[in-house]
């Protein structure tokens, strides 16, 4: 008898009841071609990823190229070329000094990593007890253990796990009103436990695509400063022009203290996150005590294919008109 259970455990899927999934043979353009013979239009680009449409030739040649002169290596006491070059390209189109660049896999690990920056600033400066974040109800940052806990605890896909996460400060977007005023009494109450704030710019996208003008915006950075706190714009959804420019945090005219990319890095080739984060940020690692290091290395963190993919794609948003499409 075979058994029904598949090999392949699929995300977000309740695999007894769900139906059988589409399979996929082929992608182009905003194409996908299925086995069965069907072509569909993707109109979610492999969650918000192919951002110039699959298979564009100039990323696939780049992606080649580099499989044929080194597919990876560690960046541990190494460094190469395509990441060097990302790195750079990065801290250039990113608002104000956000400079220094963190590769990661994934964009949960990519929050997780800004957070462990958030945390870590204030025991290298010698403060203790900022221990907590300030994120925002309706919000979304990632499956792994630590984003969930700044995930909606209450209405979010994480809730069955409420209990066994981090305690964290979940309040209103400032919109107006009474969750302006419930907002700037959360922050006031809790700055002294918090080592950051968390936010997703402009939309939260996996929450429901709940929209806030940049207004909203301007008064969390604002907050935030009036604390010490930094703030982690979470761009993972709305970087690379998804919200018309480059980055949502430009629409507000704001310079978050780290900002978390990934999805459209690659132009939907393959996985590659960062934090980046400004001078202030990073001068708290730089020091001569090797305590004050950042202890993470996730072991494709800047993988030599997936740089060279994501410069690709940073070719074509110079040489393309993608900001006004």
């Amino acid at each position: 008898m075979t058994d029904p259970r598949p090999a392949l455990w699929l995300p977000y899927e309740q695999m007894k009841t769900a139906p059988p999934p589409l399979q996929a043979a082929s992608t182009q353009g905003c194409r996908i071609a299925l086995e069965d013979g069907r072509v569909l239009v993707d109109g979610i680009a492999s969650w918000w990823t192919a951002v110039h449409g699959y298979n564009h030739p100039h990323i696939a040649a780049a992606v080649r190229d580099q499989l044929a002169a080194m597919p990876h290596v560690m960046l541990g006491g190494l460094v190469h070329a395509p990441a060097l070059r990302l790195a750079e390209r990065l801290g250039a189109i990113t608002p104000g000094d956000l400079r220094h660049v963190f590769f990661a896999e994934s964009g949960s690990v990519a929050v997780e990593v800004a957070m462990k920056m958030a945390l870590q600033l204030w025991r290298n400066r010698g403060i203790a007890g900022r221990e907590r974040f300030l994120a925002f109800s309706g919000g979304y940052h990632g499956d792994t253990l630590a984003t969930m806990s700044v995930c909606d605890p209450e209405e979010g896909m994480h809730a069955l796990f409420a209990g066994s996460l981090a305690r964290q400060v979940i309040a209103p977007l400032p919109r107006d009103g009474e969750d302006r005023q419930r907002f700037d009494t959360m922050i006031g109450a809790y700055a002294h436990e918090l080592a950051g704030v968390l936010v997703e710019p402009l939309v939260q996208g996996a929450g429901g695509m709940v929209f806030h003008p940049p207004e909203v915006l301007r008064r969390v950075r604002a907050a935030a400063d009036r604390h010490g706190l930094p703030l982690i714009a979470d761009e993972i959804f709305t970087g690379f022009g998804r919200t018309g420019t480059m980055f949502a945090c430009e629409q507000a005219g704001i310079v978050p203290d780290i900002m978390t990319v990934s999805k459209a890095l690659t132009g939907g080739t393959m996985a590659l996150s960062a934090a980046i984060a400004r001078r202030w940020v990073f001068e708290a690692f730089w020091s001569d005590d090797p305590a004050h290091a950042l202890m993470h290395g996730p072991t494709y963190m800047g993988n030599p294919l997936a740089c060279a993919a994501a410069s690709a794609s940073l070719d074509l948003f110079e040489r393309e008109p993608r900001l006004e499409q």
